[in-house]
């Protein structure tokens, strides 16, 4: 379920690169306020969505870790990014170090379009998620290897149900055509609901 859109290039791309990559500390901060933000807002407003897609409620949010830095992953570095997703979703754990990636070589390799079952670790055993609903927060979702190398390894802990929040859903419109025609319907749509709405205002 992505919270937004993300053809490429876009601001929102920059963004999403921004806050893990800038050189500059005080744009990471930055964009990374920019990043809470959107994650709360689609939080609070897919509340009915999200308990649908998953069962029920949400137990546990974790983030999905990089694949090539080490500790935390990127979004779980995000100030106050916990808090909000917390606030967002009432009676839902933060649990940002519940995965990780094998360092040591063991990890099998992951790669565009190449998720696996075991490409990450899940910390503790698998008493932080066994039974539960998990919302698994990504920030950039492109072939979804990452995060469905994230979700399966969930599952095998004993997650009840994991459903994959992407901040962004990379589109490449120039490169892939069910991209460019997904978003011509989708430009579609919004033009028709437009004059929908225009002329329900008498506008």
């Amino acid at each position: 379920m992505p919270a937004r859109l993300c053809p490429l290039p876009s601001a929102l791309y920059a963004v999403l690169l921004g806050y893990k990559e800038s050189p500059v500390a005080e744009e990471r901060r930055h964009l990374g306020a920019v990043v809470r933000a959107l994650c709360r807002q689609f939080l609070v407003g897919a509340g009915t969505d999200l308990r649908a897609a998953a069962g029920g409620a949400v137990d546990v949010v974790v983030p999905v870790p990089s694949t090539t830095r080490t500790g935390l992953s990127p979004l779980a570095r995000v100030e106050g990014l916990g808090r909000a997703v917390t606030d967002a979703l009432a009676g839902a754990a933060w649990a940002p170090s519940t995965l990780r990636r094998d360092r040591l070589g063991a990890a099998p390799p992951l790669a565009h379009m190449r998720p696996h079952a075991r490409g990450f670790t899940v910390q503790d055993g698998s008493t932080v998620v066994k039974g539960c609903r998990v919302l698994l927060l990504d920030d950039l979702y492109v072939s979804g290897s990452r995060a469905q190398s994230a979700a399966a390894s969930l599952r095998l802990a004993g997650a009840r149900a994991v459903v994959i929040v992407p901040v962004g859903r990379v589109l490449r419109p120039d490169r892939v055509p069910a991209h460019r025609a997904f978003l011509v319907r989708q430009s579609r749509r919004a033009c028709s609901t437009s004059v929908q709405a225009g002329q329900f205002s008498g506008a």
